[in-house]
């Protein structure tokens, strides 16, 4: 393995609230980044336990060595722990770099202390539901973002849009998140027999609205809702499809990565009627535009309508247009249409979100520091 210019390697440390096999969108980023970076540096992952553990462990996965710190639980959605700020103080200094992933306050607190390496941000979102915490560990945003050396954002809509981001302009560098190609069949899918959801269920995620905008649409084709999460969101859409009319399957579980691809290469687009800035990116659009699928997504002012662009490689509509949405619903039973911002969004993903690409770029980042 090589080094950075070096025989030794520099040590990196990437800080997070989890890591796998705690897996959420943040965290698949963070453990695609620890792998690759392994290869050029001596990574170590500093997380907190999801639940409450009163041990810190050491871990080796793939390479990567991952320090989970003790923890009380989370508040506000965000994990609790002291240890992990004692940590972090404790072995700061021992690290050539340090690579923050945003919004985690717990991390984002050490901003407070003396900067003595080099700072990588990656800005995934702002804090969007808790308005009071969200002034106050603001406060600390602005601060690590101006010891930063280099923040990352995974489109120029968040870059743009973000009340913090907005100040630390010549900072910016776009990293989009990307999927690795080999992982999906190669094979360019023809339209299929149902439109799909598929993914987390909670609050954000427009639910309720793609319901009520399939119930208004003239889809020749069956909705399918696959995932699971929130359970008020769940009593919510059982509630809803038990009035329901239409032909909408729903299938409460996670399901497997097999599975996942399974259902995406099969149906005939994806629906990511997300309604609030709390959704970033969705790099769920990627994994379905990979298989040849288009994708109707919402204007928000994230990295969301960036991925997938209005009538090129999917319809746009505005969050929570119920109107709007059933007529991009109708458009899709053009079998010509569908084919044609398929093999669109196949394209773009393989030009613009390829981990081929997008790990080369970071490892460039890496180098110019």
């Amino acid at each position: 393995m090589k080094s950075i210019g070096l025989n030794v390697k520099k040590k990196l440390l990437i800080v997070n609230k989890m890591y796998y096999p705690d897996i959420g969108g943040v965290e698949t980023v963070v453990k695609q980044y620890a792998e690759y970076l392994t290869h050029f540096f001596d990574v170590t992952v500093l997380v907190v336990s999801p639940k409450f553990n009163i041990k810190s462990t050491l871990e080796n996965i793939n390479e990567v060595k991952v320090i989970r710190c003790s923890s009380f639980g989370t508040f506000l959605s965000m994990p609790v722990s002291f240890s992990f700020l004692v940590k972090l103080f404790t072995i700061k200094k021992t690290f050539d770099y340090i690579h923050f992933h945003e919004p985690f306050p717990l991390a984002t607190l050490f901003s407070i202390f003396p900067k003595k390496n080099k700072y990588i941000v990656t800005w995934h979102s702002d804090i969007v539901r808790q308005k009071f915490f969200k002034k106050v560990i603001g406060l600390f945003q602005h601060l690590l973002c101006t010891k930063a050396d280099i923040i990352l954002t995974t489109s120029p809509n968040l870059a743009t849009n973000s009340n913090i981001l907005s100040h630390y302009k010549d900072k910016i560098e776009i990293l989009p998140l990307s999927i690795d190609e080999k992982n999906y069949p190669s094979t360019s899918y023809a339209p299929g027999r149902y439109l799909l959801y598929i993914g987390r269920l909670s609050y954000y995620k427009g639910l309720l609205n793609l319901i009520d905008s399939y119930e208004l649409s003239s889809s020749e084709y069956p909705l399918y809702i696959v995932g699971n999460g929130d359970p008020s969101i769940i009593k919510d859409i059982k509630t809803r499809l038990a009035s329901s009319s239409k032909e909408i399957v729903f299938i409460n579980k996670y399901v497997s990565e097999e599975e996942k691809i399974n259902y995406l290469k099969n149906c005939r687009a994806l629906i990511f009627p997300s309604t609030h800035n709390s959704e970033a990116f969705g790099i769920i659009q990627l994994e379905a535009m990979i298989l040849g699928k288009p994708v109707i997504n919402t204007a928000l002012p994230t990295g969301v309508p960036w991925v997938s662009i209005h009538e090129k490689t999917g319809l746009t509509i505005e969050p929570g247009n119920n109107q709007e949405l059933a007529m991009a619903i109708n458009k899709l039973n053009s079998n010509q249409l569908v084919t044609f911002l398929g093999n669109n969004a196949q394209n773009r993903v393989r030009e613009l979100f390829s981990d081929s690409i997008i790990l080369h770029k970071l490892l460039n980042i890496y180098k110019r520091l």
